[in-house]
């Protein structure tokens, strides 16, 4: 039942036993318990610390940005599968899937092929996109597991004035389990569609107050579902990729804190299968597939200083592989390659000794030591591509938090990002928070981000094949506005309402050249999406019932005033969770959204729902939940990119997952 066993790499296990775990800031400290945490009313949850928004611990309400969390408790009811099913419960967000990788929309901008290259994602602060593509994977392919994430953190809006390149239209940040959530041993076994089965195991320990390790490993393996595609239901072929949509990864994690000190290691590797005929390859012959691989050690230090001062610095070490097999007609085997390896540090002192002010400054550096891509055929043996393109950034920083008065707070940032092939780049931020009283809340919040062009987009070529380079990109930038408000409302709930603007230009895009008929990255002129978001929560602490909803309207243009492609208007969720009784509880929820354009055409709307039942304890021997995903088997689609001949993918129909959980 579980062939994922015999998969796991014996290395992946024994490097991260060697390495163990590391120390939570202050705010995680505060939270260290999770069971405590899941007893919060939600009055107490609104000033839970967030650290993403800042790059320190701080209140929601505080925070110069929105932020939207989700706690332990709603990530274990709802039987999360993946960062990206969590996500994709955020306001505003949405999400795409081509049977490989998954992608996140962020307020009506979600181009399809865009590999989340405008989103940056972090593990308990630590940035997470590769060098080489500047990916952030939350599918399957993520370096890290939705079961050993603590809290999940979501910031909407440009941060480049704290974090640099990729901050543009979000952030993500998974903090993680420390040894105290867990204080023993957890077994988790799961089975469920697609023929998939999936081990994981949890350790870790609180030894003392100055000494915590966490360990976890997880391997998946699936054979996926025979699929249907109309476009290739001609000639030779009847439409069916059968026992070609498999997958199977490893991960390992782990972290060990002494004192101030934190090390932290992750190993991670994906191959996935690819049914649906990618970049002009053989229908219905087996061996596409992609390999995705990740590393990361990381030693940070969290302190303070004499008077007060606290200063935070960390070192680390990062590594992304990627390897793509592709089968093309005439058993033509070609290969995709890419390897990225990088070293960095960064260092904040955090001043809050000064009366009304709290003041930190940074400096983070980045040394991309290998950016190699290579593309080549096998038999004959034929190279296309061979390239290493090694590249260095430094950023400096600054915010000031400055309490005007007890209701009054002006957030002002300012970051100075240079990267060895541009010109340097200031990316400011500024937020005014008033604070009517303690049940409302307003903020205005002005500010601009910027990405460099990666790798990928400046240098890939496949030899005038389908794509060519352009080393000449540039950055792209985005200039965004925001207001928002957020209300109590009586014991135990809230509502929301945020309005906002944001201005691209010089955005990266791949178009057709027609003066060759090949693909190229190239800076576009500017593009604008605009919204409202409307979201409330509710929870009754006697009855145990939680609900949370949000209803988002967005606009988008491009500069010849067409509407953005995978851009909808309206998008809509409703998240719950009740206990039932007898031990049970229920949870689901359901999403649904518009039509949205595809590159010929467009996808009508949809909406789906999940169901999840969970026993807390069953028969004395660990508890049982039951996930139905898609529960009504609606059948829907996502808008395609380039890369297939289809303009749009049928997604998943219903699913299921049964999953035991065994303290040991």
């Amino acid at each position: 039942m579980f062939p994922v066993l015999v998969r796991f790499r014996r290395g992946c296990s024994i490097a991260l036993i060697a390495l163990g775990c590391g120390a939570p800031t202050q705010a995680a400290t505060l939270l260290a318990d999770a069971g405590e945490l899941a007893q919060l009313s939600l009055d107490d949850l609104l000033r839970v610390e967030v650290q993403s928004a800042s790059r320190y611990a701080q209140p929601l309400a505080d925070s110069p940005a929105s932020v939207t969390v989700i706690d332990q408790e709603e990530l274990r009811r709802q039987s999360y599968r993946n960062l990206a099913e969590a996500l994709s419960s955020v306001r505003g967000v949405y999400v795409n899937n081509d049977r490989n990788y998954s992608y996140l929309g962020v307020r009506g901008f979600n181009r399809p092929g865009d590999y989340n290259s405008r989103i940056l994602l972090l593990t308990d602060g630590a940035r997470r996109n590769d060098a080489l593509y500047d990916q952030a994977q939350i599918g399957n392919e993520a370096p890290i597991e939705i079961d050993w994430v603590k809290r999940l953190e979501f910031v909407s809006g440009p941060a480049s004035a704290v974090y640099g390149a990729n901050a543009l239209f979000g952030i993500v940040n998974a903090v993680m389990l420390d040894g105290a959530d867990i204080n023993g041993t957890r077994l988790t076994l799961d089975a469920g569609s697609g023929r998939s089965s999936r081990l994981g195991l949890l350790a870790g320990q609180r030894i003392d107050s100055e000494h915590d390790w966490f360990f976890a490993v997880a391997a998946y393996a699936a054979s996926g579902n025979d699929l249907y595609f109309p476009e290739f239901d001609k000639g030779a072929s009847d439409g069916w990729a059968r026992g070609l949509d498999g997958e199977d990864y490893q991960k390992a994690y782990g972290k060990f804190r002494f004192g101030n000190w934190r090390l932290t290691a992750n190993l991670s590797s994906r191959d996935k299968n690819l049914p649906n005929a990618p970049f002009l390859t053989a229908f219905g012959v087996s061996g596409t597939h992609t390999v995705d691989q990740h590393s990361l050690i990381e030693l940070a230090y969290d302190g303070l200083l004499a008077g007060g001062w606290q200063q935070q610095f960390r070192v680390f070490q990062g590594g992304y592989r990627y390897n793509g097999g592709y089968q093309y007609a005439g058993q033509l085997d070609n290969r995709d390659q890419g390897d990225a390896n990088w070293t960095g540090s960064d260092y904040r002192l955090i001043v809050n000794t000064l009366a009304a002010h709290k003041l930190m400054l940074g400096l983070e550096t980045q040394w991309n030591t290998q950016l190699a891509q290579r593309n080549f055929d096998i038999s004959p043996a034929v190279s296309y591509l061979d390239s290493n393109r090694p590249s260095h950034s430094y950023g400096v920083f600054a915010q000031d938090e400055w309490r005007l008065s007890a209701q009054w707070l002006l957030n002002l940032g300012l970051r100075y990002d240079k990267h060895s092939d541009y010109s340097a780049i200031a990316s400011p931020r500024a937020a005014l928070i008033y604070q009517l009283h303690d049940g409302a809340t307003l903020k205005a919040t002005v500010g601009s981000a910027y990405r460099a062009p990666n790798a990928y987009e400046r240098f890939y070529d496949d030899g005038g094949v389908l794509q060519k380079a352009n080393p000449a990109l540039q950055p792209e930038r985005i200039r965004s506005a925001e207001l928002a408000a957020d209300f109590r409302l009586g014991q135990g709930g809230r509502f929301g309402v945020n309005v906002y603007r944001n201005d691209m230009r010089d955005m990266i895009d791949q178009v057709l050249d027609p003066v060759d008929g090949l693909y190229v990255f190239a800076n576009q002129s500017s593009v604008q999406t605009q919204g409202i978001e409307l979201d409330a929560e509710k929870r009754w602490t006697t009855s145990d019932l939680r609900l949370r909803g949000s209803l988002s309207r967005q606009w988008s243009r491009a500069a010849d005033g067409s509407e953005l492609g995978n851009s909808p208007h309206w998008i809509g969720k409703l998240v719950f969770g009740a206990a039932l009784g007898a031990g049970w509880t229920a949870a689901g929820e359901w999403q649904g959204m518009s039509q949205r354009r595809t590159l010929a055409g467009s996808v009508p709307g949809f909406g789906v729902l999940n169901l999840v039942l969970t026993s807390q304890r069953l028969l004395g021997a660990g508890s049982l939940t039951l996930g139905l995903y898609n529960l009504g088997n609606r059948q829907y689609l996502d808008p395609a990119s380039s890369a297939f001949a289809q303009d749009a993918l049928t997604q998943d129909g219903r699913q299921f997952r049964l999953r035991w959980t065994l303290p040991l």
